[in-house]
This record gives structure tokens, C-alpha cells and sequence, in this order.
């Protein structure tokens, strides 16, 4: 498990991203625990780093792998497409 950030695309039309996340590194005894049962450190808030981006670079961190996503965006005309507001 881990945290990622990507925007996403303004323009209409089926789009592929690729969200790079990582995760809090942890002390040692985190990291065994971790492998062992499972989970691991949690930021207290993640929200606050999609305001303030430079507090990211104080966190010490390791990858954490790609997710890959497929997005269809869709700016009007939501009806007809079968969206309901």
C-alpha cells in the first residue's frame, strides 16, 4: 500500500495514466513489522500534502510501485451518456 499523486486530464476522452506511489519508509522495527504481519506507517494526514507539496520532500519514503489507470472523461452532455448529476 502506498500514496500517489497524478492529475488528472482536462481535455474529453479516454486517457492512460501512470501514478507513481511510494510510502513512508519507518524506522526498522516498522519495516520487520511490516513484512511480518502486515500494514505499516500511515501519514496522519494525507491531505495536507496534496495542498502543500513541499512537505513531501521532508518525509523520508520508498517506492512503492505504478498503478496504471484507464479514464474516461467526460465534460458534458452527461445524459446522454447515462450519468446522473
Amino acid at each position: 500500500l502506498g500514496y500517489g499523486f497524478c492529475h488528472v486530464p482536462a481535455t474529453p476522452g479516454h486517457h492512460a495514466l501512470a501514478c507513481v506511489t511510494w510510502r513512508p519508509r519507518g524506522s526498522w522495527r516498522e519495516r520487520l513489522s511490516r513484512r511480518l504481519v502486515g500494514g505499516g506507517p500511515q501519514l496522519r494526514s494525507p491531505e495536507a500534502l496534496a495542498v502543500g507539496a513541499a512537505d513531501r520532500f521532508r518525509l523520508r519514503t520508498e517506492a512503492a510501485g505504478t498503478v496504471h489507470l484507464q479514464l474516461g472523461v467526460l465534460l458534458r452532455h452527461f445524459g446522454r451518456y447515462g450519468v446522473q448529476c
